[in-house]
């Protein structure tokens, strides 16, 4: 028995090693429970000044994210459709080399593939204390009253299509691009909507998450895109938005719609695919 217990203390002791970096067991952990909702969880709590990359790979497509040392659990999309999925984890050594820390491959078979665009994950960040989601709730609740005062029908809803409206609207005409914060960002720079509602400012990642923090808190798919317009000659990020009514994605442009509105210049809610070529989607 004794044998056994010192076995099993040992594998549960034991560092993850590749090449000459050791990394403890219980300093990451990869939480495969919620694979089938469209999301994997990350915890990587080692204090390193490296450089620590996330892979989410499934075929031959591959997404990449920076890790920061954290206690918390971060959720990452599996946004490639069902099939094989492979996650690991690099650590930077040297200029543009990465050694893995550790890996994991599992199935993925999602029922509802546009649940995955309701998850809070790292791009997309919100909890019920989050700011985006106690403004989403404040305004849906005022409009819900307008509403029923309007028509006289106290059991009226909000459609999916209306809450839109009402979030577009808001972020469209309360945040204003901070054209001096793009200058400063670190590499591994996240949207954080509690300060992007308290400045009124951000940049498009920071509008394009602040609206999709919004609407996926109220049930309404939404994607976080990042790619090129013929707007801008710089990466941009903006969003496209599930229309339950007429079972399609639609683009939208907050940040541009933004730059519009300031300048009393016409500005439509839907944008055409022609001008957008996106290179990922969270």
């Amino acid at each position: 028995m004794k044998r056994v217990v010192s076995f099993l203390f040992a594998l549960m002791t034991i560092a993850l090693f590749s090449g000459n970096t050791v990394m403890a067991a219980s300093e990451i952990d990869i939480d495969k429970d919620h694979v089938q909702d469209g999301y994997v969880s990350i915890r990587f709590s080692k204090d390193t000044t490296d450089k620590v990359k996330l892979l989410v790979q499934s075929g031959d497509t591959k997404y990449y994210y920076n890790l920061s040392a954290s206690d918390e659990y971060v959720n990452f999309p599996l946004q490639m459709g069902d099939g094989q999925y492979t996650v690991a984890i690099y650590q930077n050594t040297s200029g543009t080399k990465y050694r893995k820390l550790t890996s994991t491959s599992f199935t993925v078979d999602i029922t509802d593939e546009q649940s995955i665009y309701l998850n809070s994950i790292q791009e997309v960040d919100f909890d019920d204390e989050d700011g985006a989601v106690q403004l989403a709730n404040q305004l849906a609740q005022e409009a819900l009253v307008e509403k029923r005062t309007e028509t006289g029908d106290w059991s009226a809803q909000l459609t999916s299509e209306e809450l839109i409206q009402l979030y577009y609207d808001y972020v469209v005409k309360n945040i204003k691009y901070d054209y001096q914060k793009i200058s400063t960002l670190s590499y591994n720079y996240l949207p954080d909507n509690d300060v992007t509602l308290a400045t009124g400012t951000g940049i498009c990642y920071d509008y394009s998450s602040l609206l999709a923090s919004m609407l996926r808190s109220q049930g309404v798919p939404t994607k976080l895109v990042k790619g090129y317009t013929s707007w801008t000659s710089v990466y941009h990020a903006w969003n496209e938005i599930y229309l339950e009514s007429e079972d399609r994605w639609v683009i939208v442009d907050t940040t541009y719609d933004s730059y519009l509105y300031l300048r009393d210049r016409a500005y439509s809610f839907e944008k055409s695919a022609e001008v957008y070529s996106k290179t990922k989607e969270f």
